[in-house]
């Protein structure tokens, strides 16, 4: 009697090795292009930093604080920020909150004032942005300050982490919780509590704050970019759901990081090409 023939199936061993093979060549990848785009950026950590600042910010230096020697933070007050804000949302709820795979939008009420501090994002910059306007028929209603825009920033960008964190989780996790990130009544004031913490140490102008700061609005900026990168990764290859562990996640997260250097880079080129310099906009004079 002939036996039939075995068929193949796929082992846990062989699942983690595809895993780390996919690992190296990610890990690589995300190598290559961070060593091509340094290269080519300012040195220093501050020059990487002011080169993720030249992508998404004009960086204006009336508009910016200033380190103790007079050099201008990587990103304007509002971007500083946004940035600084972002990670406030992203990491605030797992870190402190214990909702870290929570999958679903904050409560309705929480989630109103989110957007409401986004408007207040919006209206501050566009009466800001009217100051740089040479025409005197554009309304100016009041008079634009940093500490206005890196407050509007902050609350800005503390929206947008909550509101991308849930998205990402129910894309990423096979076991996403189905519950709000946030939905306490204590939840949101935490964050914002975060929030005016790191405000104090930019407004202190100490440079031991002021350069890490630094360093973490451009982490803030990065972070944001390879995370919408990881969540249409996820969706092409149609791995949402998938992951287990970090581990797990780890090559689509590390080609999402080298993609948002690349996204970074190429705007630096373009921008570098059309002013030939480091530099931020320099606005018209009124």
């Amino acid at each position: 009697m002939i036996d039939p023939p075995s068929t193949v199936t796929a082992t846990p061993t062989s699942g983690r090795a595809s895993n780390r093979c996919l690992l190296w060549i990610s890990a690589a990848f995300l190598i290559v292009v961070v060593g091509m785009w340094a290269y080519f950026t300012p040195a220093g950590l501050l020059g990487k930093a002011d080169a993720v600042g030249y992508a998404v910010c004009h960086r204006i230096q009336a508009r910016s604080f200033l380190f103790p020697d007079g050099r201008p933070l990587p990103m304007c007050a509002r971007c500083s920020g946004t940035f600084l804000g972002v990670l406030v949302g992203l990491l605030g709820p797992g870190l402190l909150l214990r909702r870290g795979r929570a999958a679903s939008f904050p409560s309705p009420a929480i989630l109103a004032a989110l957007l409401a501090m986004s408007l207040l994002w919006a209206f501050d910059g566009a009466n800001s942005f009217a100051h740089l306007l040479p025409y005197d028929r554009i309304p100016r209603l009041y008079p634009p300050t940093n500490f206005l825009r890196l407050l509007t920033g902050m609350l800005h960008g503390i929206t947008m982490g909550s509101l991308v964190l849930p998205v990402v989780n129910a894309t990423l996790w096979i076991d996403a919780i189905n519950a709000p990130t946030l939905n306490r009544w204590w939840h949101l004031p935490v964050l914002y509590g975060i929030g005016a913490a790191l405000m104090g140490l930019v407004l202190s102008g100490l440079g031991v704050f002021l350069y890490p700061l630094a360093l973490l609005s451009a982490l803030g900026a990065l972070s944001m970019l390879a995370i919408v990168n990881l969540v249409v990764l996820l969706t092409l290859f149609r791995r949402e759901n998938t992951a287990r562990t970090l581990a797990d996640a780890l090559p689509l997260i590390l080609v999402g990081a080298a993609l948002a250097i690349l996204m970074v880079g190429a705007i630096d080129a373009m921008r570098y090409a059309a002013f030939g310099t480091w530099a931020g906009f320099v606005p018209p004079m009124p």
